[in-house]
């Protein structure tokens, strides 16, 4: 259309310049013949004339154009325009039905409510929303590791009264798509007068229903425990879960039998998990690991149940298993869905179960650095001891004076059962004790153990294997075999410390034969592990047979690459053969693991003094006397005119 307006402007312009020249001519010819002058005038009046008509003929035509062009324009906006709101009310629709589709959570519809008790201001929207108050209560109270997506049903946060509209509207709209496409779980019910007061009766689909009985003007705890027998009937793992956090340990175990032994088959798993929770209070760690394996075999897919496998086989001293099961709930962790748990509960697992790995492999300075990042996660899920298990990592470094400030610190620390967590802290502070020949001060810590006992007899076999050793082998050192021996037998021949201590009472007795066989039964054990070869290295040391203390030391080392232990006590048996230069070396490298550990800067700096550096074996005395040595070791030092 732009292209006719341009051609009429031509045209307009041809015309007249054809005019132009006809005037021209002319004017011309009038000047030669003065009779035609009259005639001309004439002809130019109606040539002018006829120009106006003719522009203005061209202006309305431009005009007509101009406004067809613009009608044009406007019909076209006002196509898009429909065709765009057409296009979002589709999406609007689409969105609907998709968010109905995948739609969860709760949704409590209104009670039925007698007309006497709603005159009173009982409406059946009051009753449904002292329920849901009571409901989001209990779900605030509850922590779970487990993902929302491996629920048959879960709520989340979205827990909410139906109040329906009146009428046509887009509310009603988006309940019936709600109700016909989505999977929420929905509550309905009744209140009816009975002989001493109400029953509140609330269903919930195919899940079932209950009632809960009480006086109407005591209303609070009747929703409070219809509440309770809803979130039973439509969430049992997590009222499981809520029960043992309210310290309702009994109550708990018929939710978890129930789930685990007939409920559906995709959550009898997250059963067995809950009852082996429920059997550690009730009977101890031995029996809670007996279920766990029983939870496997219901779910072999489920991280939380083989990474509590990896970790109780931890607690009661067998590294060997503890690193084979955590390799195993390792590889399910990294599965899509991260078995089971939620994605940011992911790292925190990944760097607990690494960490107990790390430790039963003697690499301390990893567990500490992994059991620390998880404190900066802060997943606020810690049921275990921060502070304890890092402290026992410092201890393991010979870092005496961090396990110290570490074992005080208050970190946060949470979970349903911190008797497991006062296990941990009592046996890393024996540990630290230990690792400074402070054997009267593990004897002292002894005296907590009566009373955690006489608290909860069921941890037990936890103290067994983690409190017992420490006690026995200090009894041992301060002369008292009798106790020692009658302590360290209670243990179980399983935990690998327990079967070392043996081992140790009996190298303290003399009795090198028995020694050896409790050694060379703990090797059996836990062949992969390193500690077992190291002790018993360090005792054919102290016998003089450095030969076969140097093949210990070196199977320690290589069983256990980053535990400082085999590597330092290596050097001292090289010192001992004369060979202070090779020895170096030895001392170096275990400083990379251990660079806290005083009497290493001190073995060190005698090797570097008995090869003839003296200066540097200064800089090593100097930094041994930051640390903790004991007042022999400080003699050491001055015995080589080292203030």
């Amino acid at each position: 259309m732009a292209d006719d307006i341009l051609d009429a402007q031509n045209a307009a312009e041809d015309a007249a310049e054809t005019n132009a020249a006809a005037v021209a001519l002319a004017l011309d010819g009038a000047s030669s013949r003065p009779e035609l002058s009259g005639a001309i005038a004439a002809f130019l009046k109606e040539q002018r004339k006829l120009m106006e008509e003719q522009r203005e003929q061209l202006r309305d035509q431009v005009r007509r154009l101009q406004l067809s062009i613009i009608d044009q324009r406007f019909s076209i906006a006002l196509k898009g325009m429909t065709a765009a709101v057409g296009v979002a009310i589709a999406v609007f629709f689409a969105v609907m039905v998709w968010n109905a589709y995948g739609s969860g959570g709760l949704t409590i519809e209104p009670f039925s409510v007698p007309p006497d008790l709603v005159a009173r201001g009982l409406t059946s929207e009051v009753v449904a929303a002292k329920l849901l108050d009571q409901l989001s209560q209990m779900q605030a109270e509850t922590t779970s590791q487990r993902a929302p997506q491996s629920f048959q049903n879960y709520w989340g946060q979205d827990i909410k009264v139906m109040i329906p509209d009146t009428g046509i509207s887009l509310g009603e709209l988006d309940r019936y798509l709600n109700l016909k496409l989505g999977h929420a779980t929905r509550v309905s019910g009744e209140v009816v007068r009975t002989a001493s007061g109400v029953a509140v009766t609330a269903r919930s689909g195919t899940n079932g229903s209950v009632t809960a009985t009480g006086n109407e003007n005591a209303l609070d705890p009747l929703m409070h425990d219809l509440a309770e027998q809803v979130y039973r009937l439509t969430q049992p793992y997590l009222y499981g879960v809520w029960l043992l956090k309210h310290g309702r340990t009994n109550e708990a175990l018929p939710v978890y039998v129930a789930l685990a032994t007939s409920g559906p088959v995709e959550e009898r798993g997250w059963g067995y998990l809950g009852w082996a929770n429920v059997l550690q209070v009730l009977e101890g760690e031995s029996s809670r690991l007996a279920m766990l394996h029983r939870g496997v075999e219901a779910d072999p897919h489920l991280f939380i149940i083989r990474q509590n496998i990896a970790l109780s086989e931890d607690e009661l001293g067998r590294p060997e298993k503890a690193i084979a099961e955590g390799r195993k709930a390792l590889a399910v962790l990294a599965t899509p869905g991260n078995g089971g748990i939620r994605d940011d509960v992911a790292p925190y697992s990944r760097n607990r179960v690494q960490s107990a790995m790390d430790a039963s492999s003697g690499d301390y300075r990893s567990a500490a650095t992994r059991l620390a990042n998880n404190f900066k996660i802060g997943s606020g899920i810690f049921t275990y001891s921060v502070a304890g298990l890092v402290a026992r990592s410092f201890a393991g470094q010979h870092d005496l004076k961090g396990a110290r400030a570490v074992a005080v610190m208050n970190w946060r620390d949470t979970g349903f059962n911190l008797s497991i967590k006062d296990v941990d802290d009592l046996s890393a502070q024996m540990f630290i004790a230990s690792q400074g020949g402070d054997w009267r001060g593990v004897i002292a810590l002894d005296t907590k153990t009566v009373a955690m006992l006489a608290k909860q007899p069921t941890l037990r076999d936890l103290v067994q294997a983690r409190i017992v050793p420490f006690v026995a082998m200090a009894q041992a050192r301060l002369g008292d075999f009798k106790t020692a021996d009658a302590l360290i037998a209670q243990t179980q021949d399983h935990c690998d410390l327990c079967l070392r201590t043996r081992a140790q009472i009996a190298e303290l007795q003399g009795q090198h034969a028995r020694a050896d066989w409790w050694f060379a039964r703990a090797v059996s054990e836990n062949k992969s592990i390193p500690f077992a070869y190291t002790d018993w290295g360090q005792a054919l040391f102290a016998r003089g047979d450095l030969v076969g203390a140097i093949v210990k030391f070196e199977t320690a080392h290589q069983k256990g690459p980053h535990l400082a232990d085999p590597l330092e006590m290596w050097g001292e048996v090289l010192m001992a053969k004369n060979r202070s230069d090779l020895a170096l070396a030895k001392f170096e490298e275990a400083a990379k693991y251990a660079p806290n550990w005083a009497r290493l800067h001190l073995k060190w700096g005698e090797a570097l003094w008995w090869s003839g550096r003296h200066d540097d074996a200064k800089t090593q005395f100097a930094r041994a006397r930051t640390l903790d040595l004991t007042y022999a070791e400080v003699a050491e030092i001055k015995a080589f005119g080292v203030p």
